[in-house]
């Protein structure tokens, strides 16, 4: 999205550039458009000053005073880079003190402004853009402030907030508490059988990460019948951080796919086949809302001409298409 905005930025600057060259209203509109367009950009570069979150660290002092019993639980190996709110916090009293300073002054800036307006606009027919160029900037100057203080507030500060949850983390969070003999079970089987190094690992590994039983799950679903063991361990995933994670979900939308078709070509009672449809719904919905690419992902499984076509069944389902799409 950022990317998208960039480039529709940069494109809509070209394009006001282009209408500056012209005469009479088309410059105007073209000059115009530039002088709103820098006052947004130094109002959001200001709003987002502004609005960095600041970051409730321990000092290292207090980290040393931990008990040794204490050491070793919960200890972060990095810690929160604070530049950015330190100069934030620099810029911030810099420029509202030099701003204060320099209040008495906007007037004659203003003027000064309308005037360089007056004597860069090329054609008489324009003369209403000198008057207005500084209300234009201030309007701009506003705007951007208060959308990038905005943004900054209720979008970044929750995505610093998530970084500093993910950095605060047990050691031990991502590992699993239920399930492991049965992953570790199922690992062991699928490795035994021409499985991979990956496998082997887990079905001897005395602690087994979340990563591992979704690679357990993903390799389940490549075995005849797999389906039906991939979802009982999904299952015991459930109430674990797993939950969190698009894949987990991408992954149970594709196991209970897998059981869906299979019921289908048993002809099934139409309870059983409306229950694994709802399973795959609900798993295709909260993988996209952690994930949007998931979309792309999860259509990629309904051709039926592909090898991994798990989801062809919902090829035409309107209802998973509008999750897709």
């Amino acid at each position: 999205m950022l990317v998208i905005v960039g480039l529709l930025s940069v494109a809509f600057i070209l394009l006001l550039l282009v209408l500056s060259q012209f005469d009479g209203w088309i410059a105007a509109t073209g000059v115009g458009g530039l002088v709103v367009f820098a006052g947004m950009s130094a109002g959001g570069f200001l709003g987002f000053l502004f609005s960095v979150p600041r970051i409730m660290t321990k000092d290292n002092q207090v980290a040393i005073a931990v008990a040794p019993a204490d050491a070793g639980k919960g200890e972060r190996l990095l810690s929160s880079n604070t530049n950015l709110e330190r100069v934030s916090e620099w810029l911030t009293t810099m420029l509202v003190g030099v701003g204060l300073t320099q209040i008495g002054s906007l007037d004659d800036r203003f003027v000064d402004f309308s005037e360089f307006l007056h004597t860069a606009m090329p054609t008489s027919r324009a003369t209403t853009l000198p008057a207005v160029g500084p209300f234009l900037l201030v309007s701009g100057l506003v705007a951007g402030f208060i959308f990038f203080y905005l943004y900054t507030r209720i979008y970044l500060s929750p995505l610093f907030q998530y970084a500093e949850k993910v950095l605060q983390a047990e050691p031990g969070e991502m590992r699993l508490q239920v399930g492991v003999p049965q992953v570790r079970e199922a690992a062991a089987r699928m490795a035994d059988t021409a499985g991979g190094p990956s496998l082997a690992y887990t079905s001897t590994a005395s602690e087994i990460s979340i990563d591992d039983s979704l690679e357990v799950i993903f390799s389940l679903l490549y075995r005849d019948g797999g389906y039906a063991e991939a979802i009982d361990i999904g299952n015991t995933l459930a109430e674990t951080p797993a939950a969190n994670l698009s894949r987990y979900w991408y992954l149970m939308a594709a196991a209970y796919g897998q059981k869906h078709h299979s019921l289908l070509i048993e002809n099934a009672p139409t309870r059983e086949l409306q229950q694994a449809r709802n399973a795959v719904l609900s798993a295709a919905r909260r993988a996209v809302q952690l994930n949007h690419l998931c979309k792309s992902w999860l259509l990629d499984l309904t051709n039926a001409n592909k090898e991994d076509n798990d989801l062809q069944d919902f090829a035409n389902d309107k209802e998973f298409q509008r999750i897709v799409k």
